[in-house]
């Protein structure tokens, strides 16, 4: 129980603690001067007030207004014995009041932390669905020199924000505008940088002629009001005056992102190409963003994914909140063939959210599972799963290459921590 230590949660809540008390005892003292309290009424209304300040603030404030209210018996001759039971009263009622507030305000709040993850979860795959059909659509489309696929060159993308550590500096940029001019057409561009501090953005790459920030254009205006990507479609714009879009990102929170279209070829300007390239530009600057967050765990284990980084430090916080956040799973193979067709195996039956990492070291194989939003049932499920399929497919294999497994719950510690606690020897 956080009853004896709960807090307001607003400044006002002390306030209204003293002054709602107060004043109903003064207007009822004034209608009826020999029961300011309305104890000899049908239903005592006055009350009710500790128990209403219980669920809006928790104990504390309702506490001090039972106070107010039992200061009445100091100054009215109420009978002792009398006030001793209304004051047990009442105290019990604020009791119950703060534990259901309490215990409201901790599902609001995970249920809010887990509407997040899951939104942010959705968005990637939707993000990803779509490169997939640019991928399909445009595979193997030539640019100027020579052909390559769309994955590819998002392939390349992530090296290199993966070697520059997340920043996007003018090399990784000028890539990245390189590539959206052949895969969408767009002839004239502008990458800005707009720190939260700061009263005019920062110009990190161009494709094209130069051109300088246009804070009058329709677009660039509607863009940084509302926070989101505008082009001229959105607006019902009846002529082009600097810009044909503005692609905006702001998930970093101390500065926001603007990929600023001037130009594009002529036959690229429609609706498909300019949300190739808003898929494009939030799907990279989603992965940067990622780097971010997930740069403590990837220093220490390169090979870590950045998505399994970034959700389990998610299941982390929210595990602050509800007891079962997450389930970790760790596989332990000897190297080999065996080991590694076992793990494609795994892989291929991989569900929803779960995510996946494949950690070598030297003579050992480990394969992490990652189960968000999972508990003991959930997890034995999956440990079940592989074992009616390694019955099925690969029996054999496993019996050469399987060392031992090991589960374990995602809590709230550090999750550098509970990662080396997975990924040490031994397990069932």
């Amino acid at each position: 129980m956080r009853i004896l230590s709960a807090i307001a949660r607003r400044g006002h809540g002390w306030l209204e603690a003293v002054l709602l008390p107060a004043l109903a005892v003064l207007v009822t003292w004034r209608l009826d001067p020999g029961d300011p309290l309305l104890l000899r009424q049908p239903f005592p209304w006055l009350l009710v007030i500790p128990l209403l300040i219980a669920l809006r603030y928790e104990f504390l404030p309702a506490l001090l207004s039972s106070l107010v209210l039992a200061s009445t018996f100091l100054w009215h001759p109420y009978p002792v014995s009398q006030a001793l039971t209304v004051s047990a009263g009442v105290l019990l009622v604020a009791l119950i009041g703060a534990e259901f507030a309490s215990y409201w305000s901790r599902r609001e709040a995970s249920r809010g932390l887990q509407e997040q993850i899951t939104a942010t979860r959705l968005r990637q795959l939707a993000d990803d669905l779509y490169i997939t059909r640019i991928c399909l659509d445009r595979l193997e489309q030539s640019l100027l020199y020579q052909p390559i696929s769309a994955r590819s060159a998002l392939q390349e993308l992530h090296r290199a924000l993966d070697a520059a550590q997340g920043e996007f500096g003018q090399e990784v940029l000028s890539r990245i505008l390189y590539f959206l001019n052949q895969l969408a057409g767009v002839q004239r561009a502008s990458w800005y940088r707009l720190r939260r501090d700061a009263a005019h953005p920062e110009l990190l790459a161009a494709l094209g002629q130069n051109s300088i920030w246009r804070p009058d254009d329709p677009v660039l205006r509607a863009a940084v009001a509302s926070g989101e990507s505008r082009c001229l479609a959105d607006l019902d714009l009846s002529r082009v005056e600097h810009y044909l879009a503005v692609h905006v990102h702001a998930a970093s929170g101390a500065e926001r992102q603007f990929l600023c279209i001037e130009d594009m070829s002529f036959f690229a300007i429609n609706r498909e190409h300019l949300q190739v390239v808003e898929v494009l530009f939030q799907y990279l600057c989603g992965y940067r963003d990622a780097l971010a967050r997930g740069r403590p765990i990837l220093a220490q284990w390169p090979d870590c994914p950045v998505e399994f980084a970034t959700v389990l430090l998610q299941l982390a916080r929210l595990a602050r909140l509800v007891p079962a956040a997450g389930m970790l799973i760790r596989y332990e193979f000897r190297p080999g063939d065996d080991a590694e067709h076992i793990v494609a195996r795994i892989q291929n039956l991989r569900r929803g959210m779960d995510m996946l990492w494949v950690h070598r070291e030297p003579g050992r194989l480990r394969m992490i599972a990652l189960l968000p939003f999972a508990g003991a049932s959930a997890a034995e499920g999956y440990l079940r799963r592989i074992e009616t399929e390694q019955c099925r497919y690969y029996a054999e294999s496993w019996a050469k290459a399987f060392l031992a497994y090991r589960l374990c719950t995602v809590d709230a510690r550090d999750v550098a921590l509970q990662l080396r606690a997975v990924l040490a020897p031994g397990g069932t």
